[in-house]
């Protein structure tokens, strides 16, 4: 049995249309025949929406594909409020096995930071490379073809080697970290993370949640890492995930809300806020200005098309200026 979190209250008592995420829901669902799985949105810290659309949803962990991505900079920035790691620490210095593969002065000069923002500069052969062998070396043989920091190039095994990279400051690894520091304090329920061969949680992806335990994170970082009066997480750390750290107006897909701006494994949003966000349309979207999290869990091939429907519907749906 879940613990809840949040008081819950109807969607016109905080101001927000009950019609209008009615009809966002209908705008992927029905118009464009996508298939959304839940749907939540939280007010002020109180659940307005919640709907799923399968049978046993609500108690399903759903893969968040790479919604884990923003789990793992979050594990990042409570280690290094810890000390245990600096944002500046090169990427070589966690593998001295693999000196001999740091052969260029670009290589030398990559940081956890660059990681964190998808600008490693590395050539991104990711789709060649097996998890399922020695996933280190391989990644850290790849060579680096744009200067560190200066090129955004979406690529998950940079978020994996910042989990190899955690594995090496605290051997229990990122997922028992983030168990003890967060999902306790915070009353999440149960939860998966897929590991490599060497027993390491795979920090692009697979990761799975219910979409209820979906919404702690986008609350946490809406009311700036506090949780029930604890500090979890610095408010320096959301600031600094959340805002754009690199310019991705060159992502591939060029929809609208891929080219705004990209954080520390966040994706900043078209309409203000930002947001962790999943293949196959997993979402936690926060919109600080509205004091709103919404959290969708689907399977659709266009990811473009929920993110439209929310900012068509946004301005009737609340005032930001309600009281």
């Amino acid at each position: 049995m879940r613990k809840n979190a949040y008081p819950t209250g109807r969607p016109e008592e905080f101001s927000v249309s009950s019609e209008a995420i009615r009809e966002t829901i209908r705008d992927i669902r029905e118009a464009h025949g996508l298939e959304l799985h839940s749907f939540l949105m939280l007010r002020r810290g109180t659940l307005l929406w919640e709907e799923y659309f399968r049978d046993g949803e609500a108690d399903r962990l759903h893969i968040l594909n790479s919604v884990s991505k923003s789990f793992t900079s979050t594990a990042i920035g409570i280690a290094r409020e810890q000390g245990l790691l600096s944002l500046d620490d090169r990427l070589f210095s966690f593998f001295p096995e693999h000196a001999a593969l740091c052969d260029s002065e670009e290589k030398r000069e990559i940081t956890l930071r660059h990681l964190l923002m998808m600008g490693s500069g590395f050539e991104n052969n990711e789709l060649q490379i097996e998890y399922g062998r020695d996933v280190v070396s391989d990644a850290l043989r790849q060579k680096v073809i744009h200067k560190p920091g200066t090129v955004f190039d979406y690529y998950s095994l940079g978020s994996h080697l910042i989990s190899q990279i955690f594995s090496r400051v605290y051997p229990l690894g990122m997922h028992a970290y983030l168990r003890d520091k967060l999902f306790a304090p915070m009353g999440f329920g149960d939860c998966q993370w897929n590991v490599d061969n060497t027993g390491v949680p795979t920090g692009g992806f697979g990761l799975f949640l219910t979409s209820y335990d979906m919404t702690r994170l986008g609350q946490l970082y809406l009311q700036k890492g506090i949780w029930d009066g604890q500090r979890l997480l610095p408010e320096s750390y959301v600031d600094e995930a959340t805002a754009r750290q690199i310019s991705n107006a060159n992502h591939p897909s060029g929809n609208p809300d891929w080219v705004v701006g990209y954080g520390y494994q966040f994706w900043r949003n078209r309409m203000g806020g930002f947001r962790a966000d999943g293949m196959h349309g997993q979402y936690i979207i926060v919109l600080p200005e509205q004091e709103v999290v919404i959290v969708m869990t689907s399977h659709l091939d266009d990811m473009q098309i929920p993110m439209t429907g929310i900012l068509s519907y946004k301005k009737p749906a609340f005032s930001v200026h309600s009281q």
